[in-house]
Protein backbone atom coordinates (compact mmCIF):
# COMPACT_ATOMS: atom_id res chain seq x y z
CA UNK A 1 0.00 0.00 0.00
CA UNK A 2 1.18 3.41 -0.95
CA UNK A 3 -0.21 6.77 0.64
CA UNK A 4 0.61 10.07 -1.15
CA UNK A 5 0.06 13.32 0.53
CA UNK A 6 -0.09 16.90 -0.83
CA UNK A 7 -0.35 20.05 0.57
CA UNK A 8 -2.49 19.07 2.71
CA UNK A 9 -3.97 20.77 5.57
CA UNK A 10 -6.31 21.20 8.41
CA UNK A 11 -7.75 24.01 10.23
CA UNK A 12 -10.69 23.50 12.54
CA UNK A 13 -13.07 25.96 13.93
CA UNK A 14 -11.84 29.55 15.27
CA UNK A 15 -9.00 29.50 12.84
CA UNK A 16 -6.95 26.48 14.32
CA UNK A 17 -4.32 25.00 12.07
CA UNK A 18 -3.38 21.79 12.72
CA UNK A 19 -1.97 20.30 9.99
CA UNK A 20 -0.14 22.69 7.37
CA UNK A 21 0.71 22.20 3.83
CA UNK A 22 1.83 18.92 4.25
CA UNK A 23 3.61 16.80 1.34
CA UNK A 24 4.53 13.07 2.34
CA UNK A 25 5.25 9.57 0.54
CA UNK A 26 4.89 6.82 2.16
CA UNK A 27 5.88 3.36 0.56
CA UNK A 28 5.35 -0.04 0.95
CA UNK A 29 5.62 -1.74 4.67
CA UNK A 30 5.23 -0.54 8.54
CA UNK A 31 5.32 2.99 9.85
CA UNK A 32 4.91 5.02 12.83
CA UNK A 33 4.19 8.38 13.09
CA UNK A 34 6.16 9.63 16.10
CA UNK A 35 6.00 13.59 17.16
CA UNK A 36 5.08 15.89 20.48
CA UNK A 37 2.06 16.21 21.80
CA UNK A 38 -0.06 18.53 19.28
CA UNK A 39 1.86 17.96 16.06
CA UNK A 40 -1.01 16.56 14.27
CA UNK A 41 -0.54 12.58 14.29
CA UNK A 42 -4.02 12.15 15.28
CA UNK A 43 -5.67 14.82 12.81
CA UNK A 44 -3.51 12.87 9.78
CA UNK A 45 -4.42 9.50 10.73
CA UNK A 46 -8.35 10.40 11.29
CA UNK A 47 -8.01 12.09 7.85
CA UNK A 48 -6.33 9.01 6.18
CA UNK A 49 -8.92 6.41 8.07
CA UNK A 50 -12.06 8.63 6.87
CA UNK A 51 -13.18 10.07 10.26
CA UNK A 52 -11.78 13.61 9.25
CA UNK A 53 -11.88 16.11 5.91
CA UNK A 54 -9.05 18.05 5.35
CA UNK A 55 -9.17 21.35 4.40
CA UNK A 56 -7.35 21.44 1.55
CA UNK A 57 -5.19 19.33 0.09
CA UNK A 58 -5.16 15.60 -1.50
CA UNK A 59 -4.52 12.01 -0.30
CA UNK A 60 -3.99 8.85 -2.48
CA UNK A 61 -4.12 5.57 -0.71
CA UNK A 62 -3.09 2.79 -3.39
CA UNK A 63 -3.69 4.65 -5.78
CA UNK A 64 -7.44 5.75 -4.85
CA UNK A 65 -8.35 9.15 -3.86
CA UNK A 66 -9.45 10.10 -0.80
CA UNK A 67 -13.26 10.92 -1.43
CA UNK A 68 -16.42 9.46 0.31
CA UNK A 69 -17.19 7.15 -3.13
CA UNK A 70 -13.69 5.62 -2.41
CA UNK A 71 -14.25 5.31 1.51
CA UNK A 72 -15.60 2.03 1.99
CA UNK A 73 -12.43 0.23 0.24
CA UNK A 74 -9.75 2.72 1.96
CA UNK A 75 -11.21 1.55 5.06
CA UNK A 76 -10.79 -2.37 4.55
CA UNK A 77 -7.23 -1.36 3.54
CA UNK A 78 -6.17 0.64 6.95
CA UNK A 79 -6.31 -0.64 10.53
CA UNK A 80 -6.68 1.84 12.73
CA UNK A 81 -6.41 1.68 17.17
CA UNK A 82 -6.24 5.00 18.84
CA UNK A 83 -4.78 5.50 21.60
CA UNK A 84 -7.94 6.26 23.81
CA UNK A 85 -10.97 3.69 22.81
CA UNK A 86 -14.45 5.39 22.97
CA UNK A 87 -17.26 6.92 20.86
CA UNK A 88 -16.62 9.22 17.60
CA UNK A 89 -18.31 12.45 18.76
CA UNK A 90 -18.43 13.12 14.81
CA UNK A 91 -20.15 10.02 14.25
CA UNK A 92 -23.76 9.24 14.44
CA UNK A 93 -24.41 5.74 16.44
CA UNK A 94 -25.59 4.15 12.99
CA UNK A 95 -22.11 5.78 11.90
CA UNK A 96 -19.89 4.37 14.64
CA UNK A 97 -21.65 0.83 13.92
CA UNK A 98 -20.67 0.61 10.01
CA UNK A 99 -17.51 2.19 10.89
CA UNK A 100 -16.71 -0.82 13.49
CA UNK A 101 -18.18 -3.54 11.31
CA UNK A 102 -21.41 -4.25 13.55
Amino acid sequence: MRIQIEKLSMEYKKGIKILDDINLSIGDGIYGLLGENGAGKSTLMKILVTLLQPTMGTVEISGMKLERQNYEPIKKMIGYLPQELGLYPNLTVQESLEYVGI
